[in-house]
């Protein structure tokens, strides 16, 4: 898997051949190769997000995880309903892949209980993401409350076993800090669903750099460890978008910059996306958490640009 090249070299990526070239001496923000935001503009779809709005009535899958490519929602209006739902139809589902991802990596006899708090979650989850495509303004507080609960105690049970993990009690699949990125992400969906409910909407852009460098950072790390150790080049693109969006000051950063950084993270996650879906690149990562990663790298892209 060729990531570094020259003016005459050919570029590879999940089936598709990009001349080298027509990039050569363009600069990054994270570092990455500056061949693989051009070949991503060539995978991605014309629109990698869908209004809420679109949600009334749509096929969506109702349990599991799909490999097929699901809808990143975003609020069409600026309002706490439209933030409301389409916070919910996204983190809903979110939360839902987290336990089942917790499931795949919990194998054996000796793991039976808190895969069966996974699978649990599971159902809760598939359902209050069913229900939330209903919904309304008159609605939308109770049903906000029922998901930070329904948060609340999922990230409770992720920062268990978290502990558990980290102290040797319990010897899964699941890294502590993956359990640690996740809850993070539980506490910020309730957060966010309570601003809703006291009707405010804005985002702070020193939170939303925060939260989401700090989650693409950890990203990256978890595909670096996740490739296969022959796929080197891209391991170190991988290393280097963790260590762009976790150093030191990264969240102070101002302008253009981070917004640059956050399309090239969501243009090596496309890529990748595709190169795994494709069998092109050699990985231990299931299609499912290649979407999700990259649907969430998609959120940042959004919510970076709502604080401009």
């Amino acid at each position: 898997m060729e990531l570094d090249t020259t003016r005459r070299d050919l570029l590879k990526i999940g089936g598709l051949t990009v001349l080298g070239g027509v990039v050569a001496g363009c600069a990054t923000a994270t570092g990455m190769n500056p061949a693989v935001p051009v070949a991503a503009k060539v995978l991605q779809d014309s629109s990698q997000t869908r209004a809420t709005s679109a949600a009334a009535g749509a096929s969506m899958p109702l349990s599991g995880i799909e490999p097929e490519d699901k809808p990143t929602y975003v609020p069409e209006s600026r309002d706490p309903l439209a933030y409301s739902r389409a916070d919910n139809l996204f983190w809903n589902d979110i939360m839902m892949e987290h336990v089942i991802f917790f499931q795949m990596l919990m194998p054996g006899p000796e793991l039976d209980g808190p895969r069966r708090q996974a699978e649990e979650f599971e159902r809760l989850f598939t359902e209050q993401l069913r229900l939330s495509r209903g919904i309304a303004a008159d609605n939308y507080v109770a049903f906000n409350r029922r998901s930070i609960d329904l948060a609340k105690r999922v990230g409770d049970y992720k920062k268990t076993m978290r502990e558990h993990q980290a102290a040797a009690k319990m010897r899964s699949l699941v890294w502590p800090l993956f359990f640690e990125h996740t809850a993070r992400e539980a506490d910020r969906f309730a957060a966010r669903l309570e601003l809703y409910n006291r009707k405010e909407i804005d985002l702070d852009r020193a939170e939303v750099v925060d939260f989401w460098s700090k989650t693409m950072g950890e990203h990256s790390g978890f595909i670096a460890h996740l490739l296969d150790p022959d796929e080197r080049l891209l391991i170190g693109q991988a290393n280097k978008l963790e260590n762009a969006f976790l150093r030191e000051g990264f969240r102070n950063v101002r302008g253009d910059d981070v917004l640059k950084a956050a399309h090239e993270v969501l243009d090596f996650k496309t890529i990748g996306e595709k190169g795994i879906k494709a069998g092109k690149i050699k990985s231990i990562i299931h299609p499912s958490l290649a979407s999700h990663v990259r649907r969430e790298a998609v959120r940042f892209v959004d919510e970076l640009k709502r604080t401009a």
